[in-house]
């Protein structure tokens, strides 16, 4: 059979098979109307009773859902048979962590299925076409939702210390009005865009349930972490509530602190980005002339593919490819 045609049936079966056991259930679009009003606070007192208390008790309703989503584990497992295999195995709990510090509702075993069923069509083409290349490619296609996890937490990072100094003048000017850091925290929750409004809120609901304010501002380093910036934070306001001392003086100093450094990374970024092209450039340019000699002259890249000693050969020049890569960003990676 052929291989590209047993590839679209297999990846064929693979999404059929997803969208009938995982396909979730449309949600409502007056429900959706309602919660969009709650969030942009555009509930008022015109309009007649019924409507008013109908949309008094949409608010009531949303708040409790997010008490419950903050209270449940959105990590939890669809099917109790995966749940019984995959717990037996300690890289779960890795996994799992990872898509509640990406903010991923998704079960385990649904990120699972996923990354098998992107990596088993072409593990049936190499078993069919008898040729290793194939899965080569399964497994880069199955390390792709692991990628995209590392994406965006990368990039929940980045917003987060993009917003992170506005955050801190906020906290600083509540607390010279009066407002206690509770309230504080709050009031960003609600003012601050993502991720940072998502952060605070979770450290206001806990204190507000009772946990202790240490053990909420620690549990901030494992929903963030490789920020430098929330650790001073913390380490500022634990001291600060010990020892005592003008908070809102030292948010200012960390402030200006973060805005300077943020200056001095745009300078190093504007230094080091030809260098960063440069590694782009050396690795994406062995795939481009590739593909340009296989259109071509097939037959003339035809053993690289489908030979032993071909796919050994490609297998070796795309891995120094990307250790060539690696190795010329982490040259240019200047930490601040």
């Amino acid at each position: 059979m052929n291989p590209e045609l047993m590839s679209l049936i297999c990846g064929g079966i693979a999404f059929s098979l997803y969208w009938f056991l995982f396909a979730g259930e449309e949600i409502d679009p007056i429900i959706l109307k309602r919660l969009q009003e709650t969030k942009e606070k555009k509930f008022t007192a015109s309009g007649n009773e019924e409507e008013l208390f109908r949309r008094l008790e949409a608010q009531n309703n949303a708040q409790k859902t997010n008490l419950i989503d903050m209270l449940k584990d959105s990590s939890e497992y669809r099917l109790a048979v995966l749940e019984l295999i995959f717990r037996r195995f300690g890289f779960t709990n890795k996994v799992k962590k990872l898509l509640k510090t990406a903010d991923i509702k998704m079960p385990i075993d649904l990120f699972f299925m996923i990354t098998g069923g992107l990596f088993l069509p072409f593990l049936l083409i190499s078993i069919v076409s008898n040729s290793f290349l194939y899965i080569l490619i399964g497994i880069a296609a199955a390390s792709a939702p692991y990628y995209f996890i590392k994406m965006k937490i990368d990039k929940n990072l980045q917003q987060f210390s993009l917003y992170f100094p506005d955050a801190l003048g906020l906290i600083s000017n509540s607390l010279r009005a009066g407002h206690s850091l509770l309230s504080s925290f709050q009031l960003v929750s609600v003012e601050s865009p993502y991720p940072i409004n998502k952060l605070f809120k979770n450290v206001a609901d806990d204190i507000s349930l009772g946990r202790d304010i240490r053990e909420a501002l620690e549990d901030m380093t494992n929903n963030m972490p490789g920020s430098e910036d929330i650790k001073f934070f913390i380490t500022a306001v634990l001291i600060q509530k010990e020892i005592g001392g003008n908070l809102a003086e030292i948010l200012d100093t960390l402030n200006n602190t973060i805005r300077e450094r943020f200056k001095l990374l745009g300078m190093i970024k504007t230094q080091t980005s030809q260098a960063k092209m440069s590694g782009i450039v050396l690795a994406l340019a062995p795939i481009f002339i590739t593909v340009l000699v296989s259109l071509i002259n097939p037959s003339y890249m035809a053993p690289l593919f489908n030979t032993l000693a071909g796919n050994a050969a490609l297998a070796v020049a795309v891995g120094m490819s990307i250790m060539g890569y690696l190795i010329i960003n982490k040259i240019t990676e200047i930490r601040v």
